[in-house]
């Protein structure tokens, strides 16, 4: 026993699993070694005059301990994601981990089922795992091998900051991250329509919940908004995604200019009876929209994360939304370039001045010239990342 006890602690990944670091702590209980001094005793009967002693010494000496290694985190990330069915999250994990080895962030490790091989990146190492329904794994076998995949990996990369693209918070995604040390920063991309009952934290209160932003690795299509609403290329429309309580405030501003073309993204709520047209969100989300187009959203709309992609003249009227620190910076440099006007008191009177200074602008910039730059929407993705290493 006294042997054992001087024995040299393994590195940390020997204990990374949740199955290993169990095992550590019943062979170090009090109970297991008393009964293999028991069996030792039994077995040769003159160790018998000195189990007291050892009992004794068991008790009372100190237990050993998983010791963590005392190296800091690396300045880098480690993506995880993980799909029930498909590659939408993996997909995105994807694209965020080659964003960050393109910009050198950091080193960046990348866990997920996509079927992309990626091995050829030397920036980015890969590990792949099979979806939660693929090959027929049962539930409790996936969570199995996804903790022992995710602990071992983060014990080798020892990342400062993790980030999950994900539905839910699997068993094993949880037991995997368990054991991350508690200046490694966590985060979890959720998308824009979220339901926080399914996106659950409780069962890891550290990680930060966050509303995906906007990005792809595939330049957006471009959408004419005036051929959708067979309305003539002279005209500006006006496109509304903004909840009941503003709508009310601005039924009289729709009422006093019904020269206005106006078109509201469809809900399942009523609009006001001024409002003919209606589009469908998958019509405009993510599109490079064409064009004399204005838009007037408030901070709930889905479409605040495609602003940078859209391009258009917009007022964005804050209601209290508690937004994502990538959004936060997004509105900030928007708003500094005169992208975007920001009505931060829902007054009447202030929201009609900003929406008469829209209305009266005398050249709202054409869209149709608009280069776009597949890393414009990559921008505040990469500041935020940069700071939270920082």
């Amino acid at each position: 026993m006294s042997k054992d006890l001087d024995v040299e602690l393994p590195p940390d990944i020997v204990y990374a699993t949740k199955e290993s670091r169990e095992l550590f702590r019943i062979r170090n209980s009090f109970t297991f070694n008393l009964g293999i001094e028991i069996v030792q005793s039994l077995k040769n009967p003159l160790k018998l005059f000195v189990l007291p002693f050892r009992i004794l010494t068991i008790l009372f000496f100190p237990k050993k301990q998983i010791f963590s290694n005392p190296k800091s985190p690396k300045s880098g990330f480690f993506i995880i994601g993980v799909d029930l069915n498909g590659e939408e999250y993996s997909i995105q994990a994807r694209i965020l981990a080659e964003i960050i080895a393109k910009h050198e962030i950091g080193h960046v490790t990348l866990l997920g089922n996509s079927s992309i091989d990626i091995s050829k990146n030397e920036d980015i190492e890969w590990y792949r795992i099979p979806s939660v329904r693929e090959k027929n794994k049962s539930r409790k076998e996936w969570n199995l091998m996804m903790e022992r995949v995710l602990s071992s990996a983060i014990s080798i990369s020892n990342p400062k900051h993790v980030i999950y693209f994900g539905d839910y918070l699997y068993r094993g995604i949880v037991d995997g991250l368990s054991q991350s040390k508690n200046s490694t920063q966590m985060t979890w991309f959720i998308p824009n329509k979220r339901n926080d009952k399914v996106f659950d934290n409780t069962k890891i209160p550290d990680i930060n919940r966050i509303v995906m932003p906007e990005f792809s690795d595939i330049n957006p299509k471009s959408q004419s908004i005036h051929r959708i609403l067979r309305r003539s290329e002279s005209e500006t429309i006006y496109i509304l995604d903004i909840s009941q309580d503003i709508m009310s405030i601005l039924q009289s501003m729709i009422k006093e200019n019904k020269s206005l073309t106006i078109a509201a993204i469809q809900k399942n709520t009523p609009l006001p009876e001024e409002i003919n047209f209606v589009i469908r969100m998958k019509e405009i989300i993510g599109m490079h929209i064409e064009g004399n187009v204005v838009m007037i959203i408030d901070d709930k709309s889905p479409l605040l994360s495609s602003l940078p992609i859209l391009n258009l003249p917009c007022l964005l009227i804050r209601t209290g939304e508690n937004l994502s620190p990538i959004h936060n910076l997004m509105i900030r440099d928007l708003e500094l370039k005169g992208k975007i006007i920001v009505n931060r008191r829902n007054t009447k009177e202030e929201i009609n001045h900003n929406i008469d200074y829209l209305i009266n602008l005398k050249n709202i910039k054409s869209s149709s010239d608009f280069e776009y730059n597949n890393d414009d929407q990559f921008e505040y993705i990469i500041k935020w990342l940069k700071q939270s290493i920082q």
